[in-house]
């Protein structure tokens, strides 16, 4: 699906470290023990706090759904599954009842086919539509100028979600600064995903669906078949 104009855009996972290093340190492996259900439990809880204050930095809230979602997948080898509780006040993990409740994590959606290439609906901050080429190859979620313009035009992207600056390795080996900043929300389909982490492309470029967004799924495949993307996501989704 992407052209050689896209490929030369790839990021090549170079300054993120620096922005995400509590979400990093929280998913680098512990010596000792291993933890037990409920210890894991409980630090998915604190991190899905922070994931959903919305007093919290961008910073903040990017780091703690990273690691919620890090831990989520954890969860689920363990043959736990994630559901509200009857009065939906609260979220909780329980051991799997069967298929069907693995399977409501699971979502499809279709692609369209826009200038020669399939692209994937999506809705930013919940007004802003955009239309992504799915590139595994891609660090980060990428935004076009143009668009993020359009979202600080239209109150959906604020100065406090900005992140400042970090360069990125292009494919053929240039060097390139762009800006960091998160999405508060983005949705594909029926599903939405919080606080993902983004930058701003150059004008009139593609909006790439990368790791940022693919790697917090438990997994993603691409249906040839539907000619759509199926994908699986454990967290508060």
């Amino acid at each position: 699906m992407c052209t050689r104009a896209i490929i030369a855009r790839r990021l090549l996972c170079c300054g993120l470290a620096a922005v995400l290093t509590s979400a990093a340190a929280a998913q680098t492996p512990v010596e000792g023990p291993p933890a037990s259900p409920g210890q894991v439990t409980a630090r998915w809880t604190a991190s899905d706090t922070t994931c959903r204050n919305p007093a919290a930095s961008a910073v903040d809230a990017v780091g703690a759904c990273e690691q919620r979602d890090t831990l989520a997948k954890v969860l689920a080898l363990a043959g736990l599954c994630h559901a509200p509780t009857a009065d939906r006040s609260a979220e909780v993990w329980t051991r799997c009842a069967g298929r069907s409740q693995q399977e409501a994590t699971r979502a499809t959606s279709q692609f369209q086919r826009m200038g020669g290439v399939f692209v994937l609906p999506a809705r930013l901050a919940g007004s802003t539509q955009v239309y992504f080429i799915v590139d595994s190859g891609a660090a980060t979620v990428q935004i076009p100028e143009e668009t993020v313009v359009e979202m600080k035009r239209n109150g959906t992207l604020t100065d406090a979600d900005f992140m400042g600056e970090r360069r990125f390795i292009l494919a053929d080996g240039r060097g390139m600064q762009q800006r960091v900043f998160r999405l508060r929300t983005l949705q594909i389909g029926d599903r939405t995903m919080e606080n993902v982490l983004a930058t701003m492309g150059a004008p009139r470029s593609r909006a790439l669906l990368g790791q940022s967004f693919l790697r917090r799924l438990n997994w993603w495949k691409i249906d040839n078949v539907r000619n759509a993307i199926e994908f699986e996501f454990t967290g508060a989704f």
